[in-house]
């Protein structure tokens, strides 16, 4: 089911999502819409912040890009057509190395693109659906796309990360955007249902 994408202004995209403990049938299902939204949306990554739910799950997509990208498991280089999607329970990111400087947007702001600085080669350790811990090192865009969807998961958005110039230059569309989106959340006004994760004990992300 393809569920629609919280745009700038709205609190959730601010919130910190919540560790997942436990795969549950609720959180495969919110993975498999999430993965279905992100490619109505032509994204590359999103976050369950960006559908309203503020929980540590992120899936990925980097195959239709022309943009390179790397995925480096146990010392060894996997084809990234036949590695995606990737689903993310409560990733973080080490290891940081180098730098790139490229174009990038968000599914969450659109019509809105910056010249964004990145790591160019990152560490991501997280749970995948099965339950069991993934870890992998990534270059290129999907080293961005995970950027910038950990950033997500943490409450910061990639218009954080603009440079000044930048940030000032757009500071009136932000703030448009942001009065529709409040205007709009105010009109409906209905209370946004969150999965509780249940205890047993040019590119768009």
């Amino acid at each position: 089911m393809v569920l629609e994408v919280i745009k700038y202004g709205h609190p959730v995209l601010r919130e910190k999502g919540r560790r997942i403990e436990r795969v549950t049938p609720e959180i495969r299902e919110l993975a498999a819409n999430m993965l279905e939204t992100m490619r109505a949306e032509d994204g590359v990554g999103l976050a369950a912040q960006q559908v309203g739910h503020a929980l540590m799950l992120t899936v990925i997509d980097v195959s239709s890009s022309e943009r390179p990208s790397q995925l480096i498991l146990g010392g060894e280089s996997l084809d990234i057509a036949t590695s995606m999607p990737l689903v993310l329970l409560n990733p973080k990111l080490s290891k940081p190395e180098g730098e790139q400087i490229a174009s990038e947007g968000c599914l969450s702001i659109p019509e809105i693109n910056a010249e964004i600085r990145r790591a160019e080669k990152i560490t991501v350790r997280a749970t995948g659906l099965d339950g069991k811990e993934l870890v992998f090192e990534c270059t290129g865009l999907l080293a961005r796309a995970a950027q910038h969807e950990v950033d997500h998961l943490n409450g910061i958005l990639f218009v954080d990360r603009m440079d000044t110039a930048t940030r000032v230059s757009l500071a009136g569309k932000l703030k448009k955007m942001q009065k529709e989106t409040l205007a709009e959340l105010a009109k409906t006004a209905k209370p946004r249902r969150t999965l509780a994760p249940t205890k047993s004990g040019l590119v768009r992300l």
